[in-house]
């Protein structure tokens, strides 16, 4: 009883004195933040008579030293520091920097020499120094650190990701990019990082990315064996736009590393078809089918072929009988050679968007799609499926059935963007159906989307009805706007026109008709009628230069001319007046990045 009476009271008063530890700590840090250094010192070093084995104490004691420019007193702290803690790291670069702050060269070098040569081949000892030294942004130490401890550890790849982090500091670019093949030479399963890690770098400065090249050939021509430098060739001709020489090193790698299986040529194909380089997707398309249906990759193939043809009968304007004959057949050929399934998913919602909104068989397209839903597809796929279901409903009369898929979506796919977008879609059906104050309350509820897109999509449409009532409170106007909306979403851009010549003549003045010019805009953009749209959006810049239409204007007007008319001088123009004019548009971070670009 009295031995664990006195082991109780030992307990309790270890337990007290452990506990004002942090307490009396805290308050030393409070009385700094104050600026009451002077006090913080005092109680710092009352504390560190009974915990001279705390490193921290020091450090702390020093820093505070050195903010009243007690310089000397604070070196005498850290030199006591690393005697008691000569494996510990942080006092000493906290020394070398107080050397740097008082101008003491000498002792500075000294420091670092001794620190250097007394480095051993412990990875994990490099490892905290160098990053002890990268945590004060002391660069050309940290650097030195690492560059050693490669030569101790007999590894001219160590430290890589470390070193480019460095090179990148000092604007050291050649370097980075040596530092990454070195990485990818003797570590292929880093491909993917170094790629991440150099699109950032292209993205902040262009002017990289040629350097990265230039090293890159180099390396290439000594790992003419090595399919990840080729891999990453392709990656970064497609970064530079590159393309011929992409395609080149594609066909290579099919034949000198894939036993002419097409992966890679597939999925260049694919990121071309994705980013609407639809010349180089063809090219992919042609060399892959002749292979021939022996080939591994033949459906994916088949399929990339049917979307790009899907993509290039969207873009072309007009579209003759052939067009359509030709499509349809490619489409139930497709199906007919081949399953409804996850994989063949895209050209299941191209056949039924085509049916549907192209050639007037609405009825076929949701034949089609109601028993695709049913043919092991994902949740997310099926969700995709029955919007566009919703769609077919509601294009032509079926607001109920349209709700009901809807409805669907916003259940099954609750932790999905396509929740958001089924609630966004039925505020569109009843703006489209000219329920105009319904609608109106639904985008109001989805300005606070957690998807960015829809959420600003319905602060749009928010502001749009809100600020073109008809002047005896009625939405006549809005409701014709609504129905060319309609029309033009639903392929019938004539019909659109003639809703918005109805607009225009049935008002003296609307203040609607800025969007009027841009939607005609937007119309002849669709039908590939360029310089009738430039004309639109110039009036519209013209006569509405303070509505909110005119960083829209100006960004299309950007974009015509940048991808359709070849006009880059004009686009810079353009880019440039909306980053100047317009410094709260949504459009100012895509403008700077186009203007990087040219």
């Amino acid at each position: 009883m009295k031995k664990n009476f006195f082991i109780l009271i030992y307990l309790l008063t270890f337990t007290s004195l452990y506990s004002q530890t942090p307490i009396e700590l805290e308050q030393a840090r409070m009385l700094r933040d104050k600026g009451e250094v002077s006090s913080a010192i005092d109680m710092y070093k009352e504390f560190i008579k009974q915990n001279k084995n705390n490193r921290d104490l020091y450090l702390s004691i020093s820093e505070c030293l050195l903010e009243i420019r007690e310089e000397k007193e604070a070196e005498s702290y850290l030199k006591k520091a690393i005697k008691l803690f000569p494996e510990d790291n942080k006092a000493k670069v906290a020394l070398y920097v107080l050397y740097e702050q008082t101008n003491q060269s000498n002792k500075k070098e000294k420091l670092l020499k001794t620190m250097l040569s007394s480095l051993k081949a412990n990875n994990s000892e490099i490892q905290s120094l160098g990053n002890e030294f990268i945590s004060k942004r002391h660069w050309a130490e940290a650097k030195a650190v690492f560059l050693k401890g490669r030569e101790l550890i007999f590894d001219n790849t160590a430290y890589s990701w470390q070193l480019s982090n460095i090179f990148f500091q000092e604007g050291d670019y050649q370097n980075i990019a040596k530092e990454y093949l070195i990485q990818l030479e003797n570590n292929p399963k880093t491909l993917k990082q170094i790629e991440t890690n150099i699109l950032g770098l292209i993205t902040n400065n262009q002017d990289i990315a040629p350097i990265i090249e230039k090293e890159w050939a180099i390396y290439w021509k000594k790992n003419k064996d090595n399919p990840y430098f080729a891999q990453f060739g392709v990656w970064l001709y497609n970064q530079t736009k590159q393309y011929d020489k992409s395609f080149d090193l594609v066909k290579q790698i099919d034949s000198k590393f894939e036993a002419s299986s097409g992966a890679t040529m597939l999925s260049f194909g694919e990121d071309m078809l994705n980013s609407n380089n639809l010349d180089y997707a063809l090219k992919a398309v042609n060399y892959m089918l002749k292979k021939g249906k022996e080939s591994a990759f033949y459906q994916r193939c088949r399929i990339l072929s049917l979307s790009l043809s899907y993509k290039q009968f969207l873009l072309k304007s007009p579209k003759t009988e052939e067009d359509f004959t030709k499509l349809e057949g490619d489409f139930t050929n497709f199906f007919k050679e081949f399953p409804y399934s996850k994989e063949s998913f895209e050209v299941i919602l191209q056949m039924g968007d085509f049916f549907a909104f192209y050639i007037n068989k609405p009825q076929e397209a949701v034949d089609m799609l109601e028993e695709a839903i049913n043919k092991g597809l994902s949740t997310n796929q099926k969700g995709e499926i029955k919007l566009l279901l919703a769609k077919i409903y509601n294009r032509y009369g079926d607001m109920w059935q349209a709700s009901l898929y809807c409805s669907q979506v916003e259940q099954d796919c609750k932790n999905s963007y396509l929740a958001d977008e089924a609630k966004l879609l039925k505020a569109m059906f009843s703006y489209y159906n000219n329920e105009i104050p319904w609608a109106l309350s639904q985008f109001k509820a989805l300005r606070s989307s957690t998807t960015k897109l829809i959420a600003n999509d319905a602060m749009s449409y928010s502001i749009l009805i809100e600020e073109n009532i008809d002047q005896d409170s009625t939405y006549n106007g809005l409701r014709l706007f609504a129905n060319a909306e309609k029309e033009l979403e639903y392929n019938n851009p004539e019909i659109a026109t003639a809703y918005l010549d109805t607009l225009t003549s049935s008002y003296l003045y609307h203040p609607l008709f800025d969007d009027v010019f841009l939607l005609k805009a937007k119309i002849n953009i669709s039908l590939n009628k360029f310089d009738k749209a430039k004309e639109y959006l110039n009036e519209t810049l013209k006569k509405y230069p303070y509505e909110l239409t005119a960083d829209d204007a100006l960004f299309l007007l950007s974009e015509i001319c940048l991808n359709k008319t070849n006009e880059k001088a004009l686009a810079k123009e353009l880019l440039e007046k909306i980053i100047l004019d317009y410094p709260n548009s949504i459009y100012v971070t895509e403008a700077r990045k186009l203007l990087k670009e040219l």
